[in-house]
């Protein structure tokens, strides 16, 4: 049983150049951020009023980022820590804070569904070392590990940079997996802030749905984008990142076949 303080980390920062300052842009006259930060306290109220959560924009230390600290007013902690290795950010931000474990959610995961953080929040409560969820729309999903866990994964690594595909410090065998089913779901169905396109996905479903969107389920959201025929908005963004990762694995594969 896990009695400590586990901290919802939401990873962000203003850097990106495909779409400048892309969690401040805005959806029914709010910052995505916000949605995503009112998605989590709306879940977690019990425990962020108790102190058993906390919630947390793990960002780093550049002047843009600190603008982020903005939304303290809405209850949050904003924490700068390691530029280019996002774990060791994480690791930064639990030890500073004193947090037990981490539920990690990607700051571009705008609709990040409740009920997956709520998944991983439970398990690494009832002490697991690691819990993630799996078949829930791309950018829906969530995972998180107790601090213990990250510091041993981390072994090695500090000096690494770590941005993207930094999951692979893990031995996902220790991991628990809880296992959603939605109905619509598939490959069209992308929701995670990237391009100006998913910036069109996301105010169409949050000014569509209105004040629901705050405790809307995976397949509340997906039943509308379908119901919609929103899913048309980023459509050939999708197409191009499925595109690009298939041809990433088929090389990860000609590669592990040369080196048998």
């Amino acid at each position: 049983m896990n009695t400590g303080t586990i901290g919802i980390l939401v990873t962000a920062r203003l850097g990106s150049t495909r779409l400048k300052r892309k969690h401040l842009l805005e959806a029914g006259g709010r910052p995505f951020l916000h949605w995503l930060l009112w998605r989590i306290q709306g879940e977690f109220a019990s425990e962020l009023a108790t102190g058993r959560a906390v919630v947390v924009i793990a960002t780093t230390p550049e002047p843009d980022n600190e603008a982020l600290k903005a939304f303290e007013a809405q209850g949050v902690t904003v924490f700068a820590g390691s530029k280019g290795n996002i774990p060791l950010r994480h690791l930064q931000a639990a030890q500073a804070l004193k947090l037990s474990a981490i539920v990690s959610v990607d700051g571009d995961d705008v609709l990040c569904a409740p009920e997956a953080m709520r998944a991983v929040y439970d398990g690494l409560a009832q002490g697991a070392p690691g819990v993630k969820t799996e078949g829930l729309p791309f950018g829906m999903n969530a995972w998180g590990y107790a601090a213990g866990m990250l510091a041993d994964s981390l072994e090695g690594h500090h000096g690494e940079q770590l941005e993207t595909g930094w999951g692979r410090i893990f031995d996902f065998d220790r991991f628990e997996t809880v296992t959603f089913t939605v109905p619509g779901n598939s490959d069209a169905v992308r929701l995670t802030l990237d391009y100006a396109e998913d910036a069109d996905l996301f105010r169409a479903v949050i000014e569509g749905m209105g004040p629901c969107v705050a405790k809307a389920t995976a397949a509340e959201i997906v039943g509308h984008m379908l119901a919609g025929g929103l899913t048309r908005l980023n459509a050939t963004r999708v197409e191009e990142y499925w595109a690009n990762f298939n041809s990433e694995r088929e090389q990860e594969s000609a590669s592990s076949a040369e080196k048998a």
